[in-house]
C-alpha cells in the first residue's frame, strides 16, 4: 500500500491542474512562392499577348541579352552546373561547327556536312526562369524574373534532322 502514496499524490497534484490552452493562430496573409520555367519563342503563336503585340516578340530581348554577355555586362551561367562562364565559353557554345552524316537513299553512300553555326544573330527565343508569388491576402501573384536563357536549335547528327531547342547557358537576375 505504502508504493501506491506517491501514484496518489501525483494524481491530486494532475487533477488540480488547470488545462492548458493552446493558441494555434492561422496566419491569414499566407504567401507560396514557386519557380516556373518556360519557353518563348520568336514570333510563336503560343505565347503571344493578345494585348501588346510587341511583347510577343522577344527578338530585341534576346539580341541585348547575348551582346551584354558577350560584352562581359552580364554573367552568363553553366545551364548544368550554375558555375560562371567566361566570355569565350559563352562565345562557343553560341558559334561552333557542326557535323551532318547523310545518307543518300539511291545508293546507300554516306557523305559528311560541316555546318558552321552562329547564334549571336540567329537565335530562336528566350527561356525565362521566373519566381511566381501568391498572396492569398487579395488574391495578388506577384512574378519576378530571375533567370534568362538564350535557346537555340538541336538538330540530329544523323541527317540534320531538328530534334528540337534548348537553352544555352543562363543569365541570373536574383
Amino acid at each position: 500500500m505504502k508504493k501506491y502514496i506517491p501514484f496518489a499524490f501525483v494524481v491530486f497534484v494532475a487533477c488540480d491542474e488547470k488545462p492548458v490552452q493552446v493558441s494555434v493562430e492561422i496566419e491569414k496573409d499566407v504567401e507560396w512562392t514557386k519557380t516556373m520555367e518556360y519557353a518563348v519563342d520568336l514570333n510563336s503563336v503560343f505565347h503571344e499577348d493578345l494585348n501588346d503585340e510587341d511583347f510577343s516578340d522577344v527578338s530585341p530581348l534576346t539580341e541585348q541579352l547575348i551582346a551584354d554577355v558577350l560584352a562581359g555586362k552580364l554573367k552568363a551561367r553553366d545551364r548544368f552546373s550554375d558555375d560562371i562562364l567566361s566570355i569565350e565559353a559563352a562565345q562557343d557554345l553560341l558559334r561552333f561547327t557542326d557535323t551532318l552524316w547523310f545518307e543518300e537513299p539511291e545508293t546507300g553512300d554516306t557523305r559528311m556536312e560541316i555546318v558552321e553555326r552562329d547564334y549571336t544573330t540567329d537565335y530562336y527565343g528566350l527561356t525565362f526562369r521566373e519566381q511566381w508569388s501568391y498572396n492569398s491576402n487579395g488574391s495578388i501573384i506577384d512574378r519576378k524574373i530571375i533567370g534568362l536563357a538564350p535557346r537555340i536549335p538541336v538538330y540530329s547528327s544523323q541527317g540534320g534532322i531538328l530534334r528540337g531547342y534548348t537553352s544555352v547557358f543562363w543569365v541570373n537576375y536574383e
